[in-house]
This record gives C-alpha cells, sequence and structure tokens, in this order.
C-alpha cells in the first residue's frame, strides 16, 4: 500500500521540478535584450559616457534607407569624455563611411568606417555586420559593437568599442545625396590589454562630428 502512494507523489514531485526548472529557462530567456533593441548595445558604464558626450539618438522602428558610401570631411572631434585629450576640438583626419545590405524587418545593416588620420601615420577602422539602426523619417541612428583596428607604424591595436551613428538622410529626387547634421560617438569597451599604449581608455569615449557628409 506504502509503495502504491508513493509512486505517484514522486511522479508529480518530479513533473512539478521539471515545470520550475522551464520556467526559470524562459524567464532567463526573456531577460536577454534582443539585439535590433537599443540595450542589446548599452549598459549602465555606455549609458554615461552617451550622456557625457551629448550624442542625439533617433529611436523609432521604421528608419529610411541609408545604404551607401560616404565621405566625412573632415573627420572632427568635438567633444572627449577622456581628460586632457588632445584629441578634443581637432580635425582628426578624412573618413570614408559604407553603410550596406540593409534590412528593413531585422532593423539591420552593415557598418564601415576607414579613417586616414592627417595629424599622424595612422589608420582606424571600425566595422560590424548586422548593426542595429533605428529612426524614422530621414532621420536615424545605428548602434554597433565595432570591431577596430588602429594601424600605426608597425603596429596594429586590435580593440572593441561601442559605436553610435547619428544623423538625416538627405534626399533629393528620390536619391540620397548625403547625411547631414552627421553625429559618430566611438566609446572603448575593450583594448585587450592595449599593448601598444595608442587607445583610448575603457569607459571614455570620443564624439566626432560634421555638418553634411555627401554621398560618393
Amino acid at each position: 500500500m506504502k509503495i502504491n502512494i508513493l509512486k505517484p507523489f514522486l511522479f508529480f514531485l518530479i513533473l512539478g521540478l521539471t515545470a520550475c526548472s522551464s520556467n526559470d529557462s524562459n524567464e532567463d530567456e526573456n531577460s536577454i535584450p534582443e539585439k535590433n533593441s537599443y540595450d542589446y548595445y548599452v549598459n549602465t558604464a555606455m549609458q554615461k559616457a552617451i550622456d557625457d558626450l551629448g550624442i542625439t539618438i533617433h529611436k523609432g522602428l521604421t528608419p529610411p534607407n541609408v545604404e551607401g558610401v560616404y565621405a566625412i570631411n573632415p573627420f572632427y572631434c568635438a567633444k572627449s569624455t577622456q581628460t586632457k585629450d588632445n584629441f578634443e576640438d581637432l580635425e582628426v583626419g578624412v573618413s570614408t563611411l559604407t553603410l550596406s545590405n540593409q534590412n528593413t524587418a531585422k532593423l539591420s545593416v552593415d557598418f564601415n568606417n576607414f579613417l586616414i588620420y592627417s595629424i599622424m601615420f595612422k589608420n582606424e577602422t571600425w566595422q560590424g555586420k548586422g548593426s542595429f539602426i533605428s529612426g524614422e523619417g530621414n532621420k536615424f541612428s545605428i548602434l554597433l559593437h565595432s570591431n577596430g583596428e588602429l594601424e600605426s607604424n608597425n603596429s596594429v591595436s586590435k580593440f572593441q568599442n561601442l559605436i553610435i551613428l547619428s544623423g538625416e538622410i538627405d534626399v533629393q529626387n528620390n536619391k540620397i545625396k548625403g547625411i547631414k547634421n552627421l553625429q559618430m560617438a566611438s566609446i572603448m569597451s575593450d583594448d585587450y590589454g592595449d599593448t601598444h599604449k595608442t587607445l583610448i581608455e575603457i569607459g571614455q569615449g570620443r564624439l566626432f562630428t560634421n555638418s553634411y557628409a555627401p554621398l560618393q
């Protein structure tokens, strides 16, 4: 008699534990931000740097078409969160911005920014596939965790940074002509040890601006 009572008790106990485990798993999955969302890219430390830089972020689910190759000349550093940063208020070089493979349904676009420095013998690349794009009307913002490389003389420094690009697409006769009021923030998230001591400190960032970046 005791054995017969014990079996159904164990069955329902195991079933209950399994259900709890399944619910916990679902809660964990639901707590992870989607890649096509602001929260996926920005944590508390990044948000502080964003606030300090004062970059405008255009939110919305209907961003414009931004595909094209744009010339950013000059690539001007308007602000830096790093103390006594020599880049602040300086035209650091010329940049070529390439936006491609935009997917309206996934709110994604591929990003590549290649900077040729005018103040030193350096080249820098920021790139990311499937970057998140938001906005509405002609205004947009792009967020990505960029894989970056800084080439200087005979050394290459690799890093990861949070990039935020904001602006307004200039459309004339249904054709893209350029980006108005361009802002691009770069915030260092991982310097991989910065063995060559050439990178900005982790958590610090710079804001680059240009009033108009024409389509090439």
